[in-house]
């Protein structure tokens, strides 16, 4: 009796267990981001992309092992998911599928997005006849930007992305976003970093200006080089503690500027909101501002 009762209700469990998976699989990864986080953000990305080894164009060589140390700073910063794309795993497909399908649907309202990209850019002339750069990636040709990831393409990804904070840093000379520096913090900003995690941002950061060569040495990239440095706290211009976007974006364009002796100039740019990530959080109280 037991038995055949069993094998009659094992149908009506399957029937429901398939339910619940299919409920389950519906929900966006995100959607779970419900109020405010306990602390500053829900979750913490880090995208890096790293591309030595090109098919169509020439390789950058320490290009691969000076993403993996960025991957690891941000590790070290305790950011939760750390997503490294290297030389093959950094084709066309991937990085498309990457921005225009993983990180919209799995970044959530509450988080921090940074995408790190060390490799070729190219420029192409659009409509207007305005020069736009664009990212090469593994499997394309620097001079054609077919199978690129273009500057509109990475506006339209951060105008999708559901990130509070998105900053990207481009180790290649990439230009074309139609907007204006980013203006520098006030005295009540300086004292209260906090006040700018409420409002939304998307910042910028490109390694060098239109015609300008990206410095590399034995010691590698001079923005990876200053990137690492200003993460690990040389970036923390006022020293209140707080690393800002803003300040790491001012202090890359100093530092890079004066490794190159002035030949290369990096851009630090604010394309979206008013707010500013942040990336190393100090020991003022959330909501309370320094007196």
């Amino acid at each position: 009796m037991i038995s055949a009762w069993m094998m009659c209700m094992r149908p009506v469990m399957l029937v429901a267990s398939l339910i619940i998976l299919l409920s389950l699989h519906s929900v966006p990864e995100a959607a779970a981001q419900l109020g405010k986080p306990e602390g500053l953000y829900y979750k913490s990305w880090a995208i890096v992309i790293g591309i030595e080894q090109y098919v169509l164009a020439p390789s950058i060589a320490g290009a691969v092992k000076d993403a993996r140390k960025v991957a690891e700073a941000f590790r070290q910063l305790g950011f939760d998911e750390v997503v490294e794309l290297y030389d093959k795993d950094a084709s066309s497909r991937r990085m498309q599928q990457l921005l225009n399908d993983m990180l919209p649907r799995k970044v959530g309202r509450m988080d921090r997005l940074v995408l790190v990209y060390v490799g070729h850019a190219g420029v192409m002339q659009d409509s207007e006849g305005q020069d736009r750069g664009y990212l090469v990636p593994f499997d394309a040709p620097v001079n054609s930007s077919a199978k690129s990831i273009t500057v509109e393409q990475l506006k339209e990804f951060s105008r999708r992305s559901a990130s509070k904070h998105t900053l990207l840093i481009l180790d290649a000379p990439v230009y074309g976003w139609e907007t204006t520096e980013a203006p520098g913090l006030s005295l009540e900003g300086r004292m209260a970093p906090e006040s700018d995690t409420d409002r939304r941002a998307v910042q910028v950061v490109s390694a060098a200006s239109r015609g300008e060569a990206v410095g590399r040495s034995d010691q590698g990239s001079r923005l990876v080089n200053a990137l690492l440095g200003g993460l690990s706290g040389a970036a923390d211009l006022d020293g209140n503690g707080w690393l800002m976007a803003s300040e790491l974006g001012s202090y890359l364009v100093r530092q890079v500027e004066e490794a190159s002796g002035g030949l290369q100039h990096p851009s630090c740019l604010r394309i979206d909101g008013d707010g500013d990530m942040v990336l190393v959080e100090g020991k003022a109280s959330r909501g309370s501002a320094v007196k």
